[in-house]
């Protein structure tokens, strides 16, 4: 009775940790908004915006060395990575390839969507 119980056991336990194994997450998950600089000649960097985060926040959550000034249209980035802005160039962002149309500090993310932000 004895060997039949842990042959037993032996066969559950190791159908469970085989299934346990196989089962796959096809969703990516996005800890953080880690940074990547794309090219540092053009002054580029993404990161994925959380849901609930402003792009903002994301990029101060970032881990990026920023600087901004506030003014009655909101926060703007005047410098990322001690890369300041100036001659006739300044910080400019965009949410999947596409120019924002708000303030970094009022775009809502709705999680997923890639923010670049770019030297121009």
């Amino acid at each position: 009775m004895t060997q039949k119980f842990l042959s037993f056991s032996l066969i559950l336990f190791s159908t469970i940790l085989l299934t346990g194994c196989s089962i796959k997450n096809s969703s990516p998950v996005w800890i953080s908004p880690t940074p990547t600089i794309i090219s540092e000649s053009t002054n580029k960097i993404n990161y994925p915006c959380l849901k609930g985060k402003t792009a903002f926040d994301s990029l101060s959550d970032s881990g990026n060395k920023m600087e901004f000034q506030t003014s009655s249209l909101g926060k703007m980035i005047t410098s990322i990575n001690d890369i300041p802005q100036g001659d006739g160039k300044y910080w400019q962002y965009s949410i999947d390839n596409k120019y924002a149309e708000v303030g970094a500090d009022a775009y809502q993310c709705q999680g997923g969507e890639i923010i670049t932000w770019e030297l121009k």
